[in-house]
């Protein structure tokens, strides 16, 4: 007996389709953006990033916002879980896939959650009118409010394209306010680079640690006796 339905009917494509990233057998493109002879060229590592996150050339001021945006984000510490399993994994003996694989699992887990805490806000950073949220984003301690201070200086002119940036905001929330204001209007785009900032500094945090050093991880357990039972 012959089984029909709609998927057995239907005609499905024999080939993936490439719609980001193309090979010709030339040279490889990305949106249309030759990489080898082009964005090697012309555009920075992060402005290169920014072209595949939009699709699109941004201004040079966007590209170099969105540089120090990522080099703010990129901060992070073995305080905060990412760091946190990947070097407990280094300390188990993983190898650099298996680190790299629970670092980023876990970063995209932190920038869903900063997300999905932020998500009615985000419409309202990039207009700059934050219509009585202004409360739950302000910064929580005066080394937050100079980091934005830093924020600031370091963003120049294009600081005037940032209005939420007027706020006393959390270092967190400024970062994603600028990464709106590059161009990153999306939830996705926005998980997507703040995640990728932050992978380097967290791997290099687990390799840091020598393979198998137990001792050095502050496992502090009650006193147990064991007793034949």
């Amino acid at each position: 007996m012959t089984t029909s339905g709609p998927i057995e009917d239907r005609v499905w494509p024999e080939k993936l389709l490439a719609r980001a990233l193309e090979d010709d057998g030339e040279t490889p493109r990305l949106h249309g953006f030759d990489i080898q002879t082009d964005l090697a060229r012309h555009y920075s590592f992060a402005e290169t990033l920014l072209i595949a996150l939009t699709g699109d050339a941004q201004d040079e001021a966007t590209g170099k916002a969105f540089e120090v945006a990522m080099n703010f984000a990129s901060a992070t510490s073995v305080a905060e879980a990412p760091a946190h399993v990947a070097t407990l994994a280094r300390i188990c003996g993983a190898r650099t896939s298996a680190i790299l694989a629970v670092a980023a699992t876990t970063l995209s887990e932190q920038a869903r959650t900063l997300c999905d805490e932020l998500e009615p806000a985000i419409p309202r950073l990039h207009i700059g009118s934050l219509n009585g949220m202004a409360p739950s984003l302000t910064a929580r301690n005066e080394r937050e409010r100079n980091g934005v201070a830093r924020l600031r200086v370091a963003l120049g002119d294009f600081v005037k394209r940032v209005p939420s940036l007027g706020y006393d905001l959390r270092l967190d929330v400024a970062i994603v306010a600028v990464l709106i204001a590059c161009g990153l209007r999306k939830r996705e785009q926005i998980e997507a680079a703040y995640c990728i900032a932050r992978l380097g500094a967290t791997y290099v945090e687990a390799l840091a640690t020598p393979p198998g050093d137990h001792r050095s991880y502050p496992l502090d357990l009650p006193n147990f006796v064991y007793e034949p039972s």
